[in-house]
This record gives C-alpha cells, sequence and structure tokens, in this order.
C-alpha cells in the first residue's frame, strides 16, 4: 500500500531539525532534487514528457519546477497543464508545490502577520497538497487559482476554529507588542477608544488594554503580569476588541 499523497510530500516536516520558520518553502525545493538524483530524476522527466507538457528546456525536475515559478502567461499554461496530472504521481505533486511555493509562502505569510509558524506552514502545505488531488477536474485557468484559494481558504477556517479554543497557531513572542504590532501604527487615539466605549462597541476594559499596551509604557506580559491572566488570553482579547473597531471605524490601523 502507498502511503497517503499529504504524508508522502510532507513527511519531512515532522523532522526536528527541520525548522520552517528561517527556510520556509526551500524545504519543498530540497526534497525534490534529493528525489531526483540520478536515474529518478530523468524517469521522471522521461515521465512528464510522455504527457506531452512543455519543460522548458530544462534539464531536471527541480529546474523545471523553478522555472515553473514564473508568473509569465505562458509559463503558467504550462503549469496549469503540470496540475491535471498531480493527482497520479507524488513526484507530479511535489513539482507543482516547488513551482507554486512562492504562491503558498505569501499565503502562510498573509495568514500569520508575517511571522509563520511550523503549524501555519504545514497546514498551508496540507491544504494545497489535497487541492492538487482534485484540479484535474477543473478547466485550464482554474487550476492554480483554485489552489491557492483552498490553502487560503481552509487554513484561515482552522486558524480560527483553533482561536476559538485558544489554542495558539502561530508563536508571538513576548516583544512582538514594542518591535512588530499586530495594527500599524502604536499610537491610539484616546477619543476613538472613548467613542467606540460609549457606543458599545468594546467594553471599558478592552479599551483600556488598548491604550495601555498600544504606545504606552506597558506591553501585554506587564499586564498580564499585573493582572494575574495568561499571555495569550490577552493576546486573543484585544485582537478581538481591534477587529471591532476596525470593522466599525472602517479603518485598516488605529491613528
Amino acid at each position: 500500500m502507498t502511503k497517503p499523497k499529504c504524508d508522502s510530500v510532507n513527511s519531512y516536516w515532522s523532522s526536528g531539525e527541520m525548522n520552517p520558520t528561517t527556510t520556509h518553502m526551500s524545504l519543498l525545493a530540497n526534497d525534490l532534487k534529493v528525489r531526483s538524483t540520478g536515474s529518478s530524476g530523468r524517469h521522471l522527466l522521461e515521465r512528464l514528457d510522455q504527457y506531452c507538457l512543455n519543460l522548458l528546456d530544462t534539464e531536471g525536475p527541480l529546474e523545471f519546477a523553478l522555472a515553473l515559478q514564473n508568473p509569465a502567461r505562458s509559463i503558467r499554461q504550462v503549469l496549469e497543464e503540470l496540475l491535471e496530472w498531480t493527482w497520479l504521481d507524488n513526484d507530479f505533486l511535489l513539482l507543482a508545490l516547488v513551482a507554486l511555493a512562492p504562491d503558498l509562502e505569501s499565503i502562510a505569510l498573509r495568514l500569520s502577520w508575517a511571522r509563520p509558524s511550523n503549524d501555519t506552514i504545514s497546514e498551508v502545505l496540507t491544504q494545497a497538497t489535497v487541492a492538487l488531488q482534485w484540479t484535474q477536474e477543473l478547466l485550464e485557468g482554474e487550476r492554480v487559482e483554485f489552489v491557492l484559494a483552498q490553502a487560503l481558504m481552509k487554513t484561515r477556517n482552522e486558524q480560527r476554529r483553533m482561536s476559538r479554543h485558544n489554542v495558539p497557531t502561530t508563536y508571538i513572542p513576548h516583544d512582538y507588542d514594542i518591535g512588530d504590532p499586530e495594527v500599524e501604527l502604536l499610537e491610539c487615539n484616546p477619543s476613538l477608544l472613548n467613542r467606540a466605549v460609549a457606543n458599545h462597541v468594546i467594553g471599558l476594559e478592552d479599551a483600556e488594554i488598548i491604550r495601555r499596551s498600544r504606545g504606552g509604557a506597558n506591553t501585554l506580559l506587564d499586564l498580564a503580569k499585573e493582572s494575574g491572566a495568561s499571555y495569550d488570553a490577552l493576546r486573543m482579547r484585544r485582537s478581538r476588541a481591534e477587529g471591532r473597531l476596525r470593522s466599525h471605524y472602517r479603518i485598516t490601523d488605529l491613528r
């Protein structure tokens, strides 16, 4: 019995020596390079040629996958053709993941405030892998967008599901409030917070957490020690309150 495709493609993420937070999608290219050395790589190109794919004058599977990262229309068409066959062969699937790596990395960064964790990257890869098994049922021109949309939507849904149980899926260090906040500006307009409290958009305690941790002398870690609450609980509470502020005032930052 062959291993399931998700396990086969993503097995290297389970190694403790692998650290996707620093190497990101480069492990995909490394895995393809290892798999395609010697005669197995030549056989892979021969199998691709049997499906009448344009190999773009490349000499190996890794070079072919990297060439497919080019966003040019003609290259994207070749990628669309490859995605028609990813359900047949694990090696074809890995080629497609390497070709889509820049887009998948962008999704992981988008979902993690530019700080993707192992969980987030692995989830994006897993959801993309699952989506690639269904692309043969789509028309050419729809396959790439389908895979990327599924990876984004399914991973975001999983993050929301985990956040309801207060299980962080992305590591955020304690100094994140000072160096790289969730909103673009640390500065908070007191009148904005006061109006939000008066209009029952957020509670007084939520406003105080935002006021003291955004641009004040305190960090969330300080507030957590002072109140006895956990750091992650305060972070989630502030994040929800700021989300309500953005929605109410239709803004992207808190000037």
